[in-house]
C-alpha cells in the first residue's frame, strides 16, 4: 500500500471511531444450516472464500460470529446465542427441557464467553441472516420475558436494554414459501440428520455440527443398533415444531410475530435480497442470471407456486420471498432514511442477489468488494446511533 493510501485509510478510521456515538461488539448470527468459524475448514458462512468477520476486524470493529444449531428451534438457537455471547453453563431451561425429554445442562456447553459485560449499560449489535433473523428477535423476547418458574439466568430475569440494534438480512420474517414446496423433502432431509448425529464420529463433527447433543442422539454403551434406530425414530426432535421447520413456516412465523414486540429502545434495520423477475406473459416470477445455479430450481419453484397470499409473494431470491424480508407484519415500519428511529423496523435496499451471494458465496472479488462496502457501510451507521 503507497503511503498516501495508507494515510487516507488511517483518516477514515479515525474519522469513524472518532465521531462514533458507541463502540458496542457486532454479533453475527447465521441462518439454517449455516456453521461456525472453526467448521468446514475454513470457508466461511459470512465471506465463502472470503472472511468477513476479518474483514471488519481490520477496520477495528469488534466482531463475533457465533454457531448454533442449524436445524434448531429459535428457541434453542437463542439460548445458544445467549451463553455464547454473556459465558457460563448453557440451559435450555427446566420446563422444555423436561416436556422434550432432552439434556438441560449439556456439559458440552460451557463457554466463556465473548463479551462477558454484557448487559444493558453494555449492549450488543446484532447482524442475522436468513432464519438468524428469526433467532435474533426470539434472544429478544427470551430476554425480555420473565418466568419465575425457571432458575436460568436468562429465562428467569429480565435484560430489557441488552440489544442495541437488530439488522436482518434476507430473513423470513413472516414466513417462506419455500417449507410447503419442499416439505416432503424437507422432512426426510431433517429426519436423516439425527441418525448421522448419532453416528458420533468427531472427525464430522469438526467438520459440520449439528448441535444436537442435548438431544441425546449418540448410540449409548451396550445398545444395539435396532434398539438405537427404534430410539433415534421416537424421538420428539421429529415433531417439525421442535425443530426448524415450524418456525420457517409461514403459520409458525406469523404465529410467533403475533406473540413478538419491539424495543423502544432498540434500532431495527432490514435489508432484502431478490433474484427473480415478473415472468413476461404472467404474473408469476422466474429466475434472473443473479440466481446460482444451486438455487434456481428452488426460485423458479417459488415464482410459480399457486398457494400464495398474493402475487408479491412470487418475488423471491431461491430461498425465502422478498416481500418476507421487508419487516415482520404487523410491526411499526418505515423506509431507511436519515431520520433514524429507535422502535421501528427500517426497511434498506433490496440487493439484486440471491439468498447467499449477499454473504459472499460465489461471488467474484468485484462483486465481494461491493458485498464488503455494503456491510461497512451499515457498521458506520450502526457506530452512528
Amino acid at each position: 500500500m503507497q503511503k498516501s493510501s495508507f494515510d487516507f485509510y488511517l483518516l477514515i478510521v479515525f474519522f469513524v471511531f472518532a465521531f462514533s456515538q458507541n463502540n458496542f461488539p457486532v454479533v453475527l448470527i447465521h441462518g439454517f444450516m449455516g456453521w461456525g468459524r472453526d467448521e468446514l475448514s475454513g470457508y466461511y458462512y459470512w465471506g465463502g472464500n472470503y472472511d468477513l468477520e476479518s474483514e471488519l476486524k481490520q477496520n477495528h470493529y469488534e466482531i463475533y460470529t457465533v454457531s448454533v444449531g442449524p436445524i434448531s428451534t429459535n428457541y434453542d438457537r437463542a439460548i445458544e446465542v445467549f451463553y455464547q455471547i454473556k459465558g457460563g453453563q448453557l440451559d435450555y431451561g427446566e420446563k422444555r427441557s423436561t416436556a422434550l425429554n432432552t439434556e438441560q445442562l449439556p456439559k458440552s456447553k460451557l463457554y466463556e464467553g465473548f463479551y462477558n459485560n454484557w448487559d444493558s449499560n453494555n449492549p450488543v449489535h446484532i447482524i442475522a441472516h436468513s432464519q438468524g433473523g428469526q433467532t435474533a428477535k426470539m434472544l429478544e423476547k427470551l430476554l425480555t420475558s420473565v418466568d419465575k418458574h425457571e432458575s436460568s439466568y436468562l429465562l428467569a430475569n429480565n435484560l430489557t436494554g441488552w440489544i442495541a440494534s437488530i439488522t436482518t438480512i434476507s430473513t423470513p420474517h413472516n414466513g417462506t414459501t419455500l417449507i410447503p414446496i419442499m416439505s416432503s423433502m424437507l422432512e426426510i432431509s431433517l429426519s436423516f440428520i439425527p441418525y448421522y448425529h448419532g453416528i458420533n464420529l468427531d472427525v464430522f463433527n469438526n467438520y459440520y455440527n449439528f448441535d444436537l447433543e442435548h438431544w441425546g442422539l449418540n448410540k449409548v454403551k451396550g445398545e444395539n443398533i435396532i434398539t438405537y434406530y427404534q430410539r433415534i425414530s421416537n424421538s420428539k426432535i421429529m415433531d417439525p415444531k421442535n425443530n426448524c421447520t415450524w418456525g420457517l413456516s409461514l403459520e409458525g412465523s406469523m404465529l410467533f410475530n403475533s406473540q413478538y414486540k419491539t424495543d423502544s429502545l432498540t434500532y431495527y434495520f432490514t435489508y432484502s435480497t431478490s433474484s427473480t423477475k415478473l415472468s413476461s406473459d404472467s404474473h408469476t416470477h422466474t429466475p434472473t442470471k443473479e440466481t446460482a445455479f444451486r438455487h434456481w430450481p428452488t426460485a423458479k419453484l417459488m415464482g410459480t407456486y399457486s398457494d400464495v397470499l398474493n402475487q408479491s409473494w412470487y418475488e423471491n431470491d431461491g430461498i425465502v420471498n422478498t416481500v418476507s424480508m421487508s419487516h415482520p407484519f404487523g410491526e411499526k415500519n418505515k423506509p431507511l432514511d436519515e431520520n433514524l428511529k429507535a422502535g421501528v423496523w427500517q426497511i434498506g435496499k433490496t440487493y439484486h442477489m440471491d439468498h447467499t451471494k449477499i454473504l459472499g458465496h460465489g461471488a467474484t472479488d468485484e462483486e465481494w468488494n461491493k458485498i464488503l462496502i455494503f456491510y461497512k457501510e451499515h457498521l458506520y451507521l450502526l457506530y452512528s446511533l
